[in-house]
């Protein structure tokens, strides 16, 4: 059990370190934008990489940020029928969000292994001014979702072990408007 909740430890840590490292990629991502408007306002000219690699900023961030969503409990849940369960049916639901949740991991790993490996065998570059090999953009996306499929192993070793992973509390009823 102490080797489960060290591992978890691990693995939270370095889902924080990649958050905090994608708040980095979108504050360069804002900086490039902005430099990119100065030079085209002020000096009448541009950077001609700014469009492409901002965009490659954004989906890099995008994809580390996800590690991070699915261990605090904050990527793509829908709590109000899972908070109405079960200690049991909630455990089993939370199963089989993971098991989900892995499976389309495993084949995004894939697809996107797959587009690395060929854009890397063929030497394709980006249509853009820069000709970035796109290998060194794409790298970020089967690593992501690599990341993504440990975690939901994990997820899915703690659930098996101890139940849901964190008590969902029942949502108080909502008020409509004009009910008192």
């Amino acid at each position: 059990m102490s080797t489960l909740n060290a591992f978890g430890r691990i693995l939270e840590r370095w889902s924080r370190w990649s958050c905090d490292f994608a708040g980095w990629l979108l504050a360069s991502m804002a900086v490039l934008i902005n430099v990119e408007i100065c030079a085209r306002y002020l000096f009448n000219t541009s950077t001609l990489i700014a469009d492409e690699y901002s965009g490659y900023l954004f989906v890099w961030s995008t994809l580390l940020g996800f590690g991070y969503a699915l261990q605090s409990g904050q990527f793509l849940r829908v709590e109000s029928l899972v908070a109405r369960l079960g200690r049991r049916a909630r455990a089993a639901s939370e199963l089989l969000a993971a098991l989900v949740g892995l499976t389309v991991a495993l084949v995004c790993v894939y697809a996107t292994g797959t587009l690395l490996l060929a854009a890397w065998r063929f030497g394709t570059v980006s249509i853009q001014p820069s000709a970035t090999p796109l290998w060194i953009p794409q790298l970020a996306l089967p690593l992501a979702f690599a990341w993504l499929c440990v975690l939901y192993v994990h997820q899915i070793v703690v659930t098996l072990v101890r139940g849901p992973a964190v008590p969902v509390a029942h949502p108080a009823e909502p008020v409509l408007p004009g009910s008192s």
